[in-house]
């Protein structure tokens, strides 16, 4: 049932796209219903399970049993519903919210954010939590930025700070996981790395950084009303009721293990009090109504982790019913100020003021929230704070600490009482502003515009989540049960949780009375209230030092790049070539002594490849044209392939020959946009000279010190005598690749791919380089083409066939023999290449294939057939097969993938390296009559580049 509520989910991110392109903003109306059929499925699962669910799905048993694990217990299911059904509720609210631009990639990333949310809380592997964490980090990223180019950098400052929270994550997986030698939660809890203090130490200060940047705690505060300029369903659904609460679902998780450490007690209560009075007074000073509820989040969030660092069993069963009471009244402010945005024109209660606020139902809304999260009787905000009061009264702490805690705690709730009724009056659009500070302009007050209210299909999910507040206020218990399962797994012992509106007269109703008449005051004070705080200007701002935190990286990244500026390769060369000496002067002081040569393993043969190379080499060097260059280049690559063929890497050299002459290709394709020599050349500086003169030692040093000097290691030897009885294939390069480590080709597979597409990225980005005009007599056969091509194009009726039915052969025999997808590709490459050269020009080449496609094809390919692989127990194992007779496996398949994928890499090189199109595929070029035969057409850009006619 958990993977069903998953791949519920993971419905509306492929359905996103489609529908967004054929419904536009209302695709909002369909996509809701996943992602409520997923909240079903967790409701369905954990009704009948007595309490915990585990579900496990193997992907790589054999290392640290790595699979998708998961966990339904009571506390990943109170944060499953927040994320599934407020989920759903923002995107039916925003088919009446959002406008015409940019639908897609709002829905794609939305659905995408709560899929990973969803794996996030039903993680029970540390590894599936870590990447689930990471992946609402890119979501919020992506959700922010897309608002339009004003928030870019508050997008950049968002991720900033939480990928430095992830990185803290990230430390923490890897000790624990070192330390238990397992991924799984569960049994990660149970182990006795949490008897070991400095191990705990270490744990509790990366799980608290995480968790910190995650909700916005101090000093990580900043970023969530940074991020406020994104749009209000955004705000609703990460920053009050989603990713702000990923942090604490974190602290939660392992408070079982970790509650009643002092660490984790100083670190928790002392950061959350903090940040909870600085959200407080800040939502005092602000006048954007979506600004006030950003700090408003940040302060309720500071009560929650206070709660979690208090750690008794009252305080944590407090901060999971406050948590549902926070996400249902937050959720519903946010969207009701969506609507009065959408509505009014703007969120600045200032400017409400000269607006005559003609929507009952959207206040009547905003009053509903703004009551509970002020915690007034009946809403659920103030059986919460009741909760939240008796739990800082209950804290086990010495002497007067629990009085001093509840004080403050008590002085925040002033405050939020404070900014609730701000809030009230500034949507309702009866704010006064201080005298002196800002005066309303005259006469717009007596022609008040009318704003008029939504359909109700705009205001509905937020009266959903309001009305919910009232009637769970007064009807507390119906949540008792799901409140004590999840206390139950908080603690880490049973739970039995009794909730009601009324518990008599006692110190926690008493401190409320306290909250609700001083708060009134305060409300009824707000014009002398806000004229002393909002003048005073902030010493400090915690964005300023996120912003300047930016500036410095950039900063610093601009030094380290101006080390290997300008065009001259040594710049670039000396500090690898430094690092290199660097390394062998290391090893020779840190070994010994080297073992003896087994036998000589030097020929004759190897000294004159040695010398080919080196000649090749230094002619390089001293090209002073670049298809010189090119040339002299060469030798040394096909000097190389001989090499590799004396020594028996068939597989290695063919792939080598192929490479060598499909980049000699490339690099004609790129010689006629470039001057012909070189510019001036640096004067060799004497530190490069040194470092080249040390690299080339180090190198001939390690080589002598690696070769022929051990046995054969233990992999080596189980390859080469179990590898063809274990994978039924031959060629142990190739089942090596294809087979034992099938993932780590898929990851390079994944990096072609991505290659590819940046490649078509930059070249599409600008304008190429003018073709130079060659110099050709008039009378000269080669001004004509066509005529000059008929040799290459009579050949390429032959060759290119055969080509092709080559590497055909190679990819089918790969398993057995040399050959494979990748060398297979290079070869079908080559075919391509003289079809291209073989053209008259460069629009005539019968080059047309979809590279992209192909290049996605083989991506999409390859993981495809490590998830059939889980069929026997492992992803990306073979599976083998008898089809007509004919014996086959799996990894043919992904061979056949890295096929697709290679190939579309070289068609993609081929069609934007060759043609004015594929280089700058929004530069017009107008047509120009051509000097060949007819029906070939020759074009020129805007900026009249002209052709170089080539033999």
């Amino acid at each position: 049932m958990l993977l069903t509520a998953i791949l519920l989910t993971l419905i509306a991110v492929v359905l996103a796209a489609p529908l967004s392109h054929w419904l536009g903003k209302y695709a909002g109306w369909l996509l809701w219903i996943p992602l409520a059929g997923a909240a079903w499925a967790l409701i369905q699962a954990f009704a009948g399970s007595g309490g915990e669910v585990i579900e496990y799905y193997p992907w790589i048993p054999d290392f640290f049993n790595v699979g998708f694990h998961l966990r339904l217990n009571g506390l990943s299911l109170v944060f499953g519903l927040l994320v599934l059904v407020i989920g759903a509720g923002v995107l039916f609210y925003s088919a009446r919210y959002l406008d015409r631009t940019k639908i897609t990639s709002f829905y794609l990333s939305m659905s995408a954010f709560a899929l990973a949310m969803l794996v996030l809380v039903l993680a029970n592997d540390l590894m599936v939590l870590y990447v689930a964490w990471e992946a609402t980090t890119l979501a919020s990223f992506f959700l922010i930025a897309r608002s339009g180019s004003h928030a870019r950098k508050p997008a950049v400052r968002t991720l900033l700070v939480t990928v430095a929270g992830g990185l803290g994550l990230l430390a923490a997986v890897s000790v624990m996981i070192a330390s238990t030698g397992t991924t799984v939660i569960t049994e990660i809890l149970r182990s006795d790395i949490w008897d070991d203090s400095s191990t705990v130490t270490w744990l509790i200060l990366t799980l608290v950084l995480a968790a910190f940047t995650k909700s916005a705690q101090f000093p990580f505060q900043s970023w969530l009303p940074d991020s406020m300029v994104a749009i209000s369903p955004v705000s609703a659904y990460l920053h009050a009721a989603a990713m702000v609460k990923a942090g604490i679902y974190l602290l939660l998780l392992f408070s079982p293990v970790l509650a009643g450490n002092t660490l984790w007690l100083v670190l928790l209560v002392s950061s959350g009090l903090i940040t909870a009075l600085l959200g407080a007074v800040a939502a005092l000073r602000r006048y954007d109504l979506k600004e006030l509820l950003a700090y408003s989040t940040m302060s309720q969030l500071g009560y929650l982790v206070a709660l979690i660092g208090i750690g008794t069993p009252t305080a944590l069963t407090a901060a999971i019913l406050h948590t549902i009471a926070h996400a249902l009244f937050k959720s519903a402010l946010f969207l009701a100020v969506g609507v009065i945005d959408h509505e009014a024109g703007t969120r600045d209660m200032r400017m409400l003021t000269v607006r005559k606020m003609a929507m009952p139902a959207t206040l009547t809304i905003v009053i509903l929230g703004s009551a509970s999260m002020a915690g007034i009787p009946p809403l659920l905000g103030f059986v919460s704070k009741e909760h939240l009061f008796q739990a800082f009264l209950g804290a086990e702490l010495p002497g007067v600490l629990p009085w001093v805690l509840t004080g403050l705690a008590v002085l925040t709730a002033i405050g939020t009482f404070a900014y609730s009724g701000r809030f009230v009056l500034g949507a309702m659009g009866s704010y006064r502003s201080p005298r002196n500070w800002i005066n309303t302009p005259r006469g717009l007050a007596a022609n008040r515009q009318t704003v008029y209210e939504a359909a109700p299909s705009f205001w509905a999910y937020p009266a959903v989540n309001a009305s919910l507040s009232l009637i769970l206020g007064v009807f507390p218990f119906f949540l008792a049960d799901l409140v004590s399962d999840s206390a139950t797994a908080a603690v880490g012992a049973h739970q039995e949780v009794e909730l009601a509106l009324w518990h008599g007269i006692n110190p926690a109703f008493m401190l409320s009375l306290l909250v609700i008449v001083v708060g009134a005051i305060m409300v009824w004070q707000l014009p002398r209230l806000e004229a002393f705080l909002v003048p005073r200007p902030l010493v400090y701002s915690g964005l300023g030092a996120v912003e300047k935190l930016r500036q410095t990286t950039i900063e610093f990244g601009a030094v380290v790049s101006s080390w290997t500026s300008g065009l001259s390769p040594g710049r670039h060369l000396v500090w690898p070539a430094a690092l290199l000496a660097g390394l062998a002067l290391t090893g020779w002081f840190a070994i010994d002594e080297l073992p003896a040569q087994q036998e000589n393993l030097t020929r004759w043969t190897d000294w004159l490849l040695v010398a080919v190379v080196a000649v090749g080499v230094i002619a390089t060097i001293r090209a002073r044209t670049r298809v010189a260059a090119i040339v002299v280049l060469g030798t040394v690559g096909f000097s190389v392939t001989l090499w590799f063929f004396a020594l028996g890497s068939v597989d290695v050299a063919l792939t080598q020959l192929m490479v060598e002459i499909l980049t000699v290709v490339v690099m004609v394709l790129l010689l006629n946009r470039l001057p012909k020599t070189f510019g001036k050349k640096e004067k060799a500086s004497r530190s490069g000279i040194i470092a080249a003169v040390l690299a080339g030692i180090a190198a001939f040093a390690g080589t002598y010190a690696l070769t022929g000097r051990r046995d054969m290691s233990d992999p080596a030897q189980y390859l080469t005598e179990q590898g063809t009885e274990v994978t039924g294939g031959n060629n142990l390069v190739n089942v090596i690749l294809v087979e034992f480590r099938a993932l780590d080709t898929l990851g390079e597979l994944t990096v072609l791919g991505v290659a590819g597409v940046a490649v078509a990225a930059l070249l599409a980005s600008r304008a190429p380089n003018p073709v130079r005009k060659a110099k050709v007599l008039s009378t000269s056969p080669l001004t004509n083409p066509h005529h000059n091509s008929v040799y290459l194009r009579s050949l390429s009726k032959i060759a290119v066939p055969i080509l092709v039915v080559v590497s055909l052969i190679l990819l089918f025999r790969g398993h057995n023999e040399p050959g494979g997808g990748f060398v297979g590709a290079l070869v079908t490459g080559s075919a391509f290449a003289l079809l291209y050269l073989a053209a008259p020009a460069d629009e005539a080449a019968p080059i047309r294939l979809p590279y992209k496609g192909l290049i996605g094809t083989g991506v999409a390919l390859g993981s495809a057939v490590g998830v059939y692989g889980l069929v026997d127990g492992s992803y990306l194992t073979p599976i083998y097969m008898d089809i007509f007779g004919f014996e086959l496996n799996s990894s043919l398949l992904f061979d056949i993938g890295v096929y697709f994928a290679v190939l579309g890499l070289i068609l993609g090189a081929f069609n934007m390296l060759g043609t004015e199109r594929g280089l700058a595929e929004t530069v017009e070029t107008p047509p120009e009559p051509t000097t060949g035969p007819p029906g070939i057409r020759k074009k020129n850009s805007k900026h009249s580049r002209q052709r170089e006619v080539t033999s």
